[in-house]
């Protein structure tokens, strides 16, 4: 039995993540709405916490925690925490980057068919009253090669799998580790440089983690490398593309269109980001990579089973 470990979860997840812990014998306490200050004013009475995306676990926080052992992430990113400050003060972080792969993959076929059929446009003309039939001719994705960018990683393979063996389309795949046999059994094709992804895909797809190395990843010389006409789709980090070029690249015509899950500040605020998303070429979603119903209960359960394997006796 495991016996006075307490755990503090400060975003809502899943019930039944909780639900394990407490059948496991852990102390659980949930309070989503918990603020920065009475975070850190609370972190020393815990042995782990738990976050999604709200909470930022700062070097700060973590320097309050005298008994802290975990930080848990039910998600798969990891910027919101700050992963030197707690390898400092030997801190576990764990997360649960397999759960929302199949969730982030369907968003983001779903994102490029919205993009490809003008699919909000029609919605949007047809409600108004509209019958726009001569403005919606659209292309299929059997058409089409996708570039992906992180074709290493879980996401990036499953949206290969899908285009792939779903659509037939032509899939280029990219990353900065050697993916070449899982390149094979998928099926899709490597590119050796990221400017030779660029230039060769109809849609490139970015999925990558948000690291100081990925930041503005995809800039100006990026959109100045890809077809004219070629659209892109963001479903991992606002910041992994620069914005501004981006917006540039879509008022000028070089890119035909942008589907876009994530952003440079959530819920978009600077007004040049509020330019971007209003563009009828362009298509949103509130950063839903992850929202559904299997993948929330995944994660809540994924990381309960991590937690309670590492403080059991």
């Amino acid at each position: 039995m495991i016996q006075m470990t307490r755990i503090l979860i400060c975003d809502p997840i899943n019930p039944d993540g909780p639900s394990l812990m407490r059948k496991a014998g852990l102390d659980v306490e949930e309070n989503s709405s918990i603020t920065a200050e009475q975070l850190q004013s609370r972190i020393n009475d815990f042995d782990a916490v738990v976050v999604r995306g709200r909470t930022k676990i700062t070097a700060s926080v973590l320097n309050s925690a005298s008994k802290l052992k975990v930080v848990a992430r039910s998600g798969v990113g990891l910027d919101n925490i700050d992963i030197d400050a707690a390898k400092a003060k030997s801190i576990k972080v764990i997360s649960t980057p397999a759960a929302p792969t199949t969730g982030v993959a369907e968003l983001t076929i779903g994102l490029m068919l919205a993009l490809i059929r003008k699919i909000s446009y029609a919605d949007r003309t047809i409600k108004e009253g509209k019958w726009v039939k001569g403005e919606l001719m659209g292309s299929e994705l059997k058409s089409k090669t996708i570039g992906i960018i992180g074709a290493a990683g879980r996401i990036g393979l499953e949206v290969a799998r899908i285009a792939i063996h779903g659509f037939e389309s032509r899939v280029l795949g990219y990353d900065v580790i050697d993916f070449a046999e899982k390149a094979r059994q998928t099926g899709l094709v490597v590119a050796n440089e990221l400017d030779d992804l660029l230039a060769q895909s109809d849609i490139v797809s970015i999925h990558v983690p948000y690291l100081q190395s990925t930041h503005h990843l995809i800039n100006e010389k990026s959109f100045s490398i890809m077809r004219k006409g070629s659209m892109i789709v963001n479903a991992s980090r606002g910041d992994i593309v620069d914005g501004h070029a981006l917006l540039e690249a879509l008022n000028s015509g070089k890119l035909g269109g942008a589907g876009l899950d994530v952003f440079h500040k959530e819920p978009p605020v600077d007004e040049w980001e509020r330019d971007l998303i209003k563009l009828p070429n362009v298509i949103c979603t509130a950063h839903i990579g992850a929202q559904t119903i299997e993948c929330q209960r995944l994660e809540s359960t994924q990381i309960a089973e991590q937690l309670i394997q590492i403080f059991k006796n």
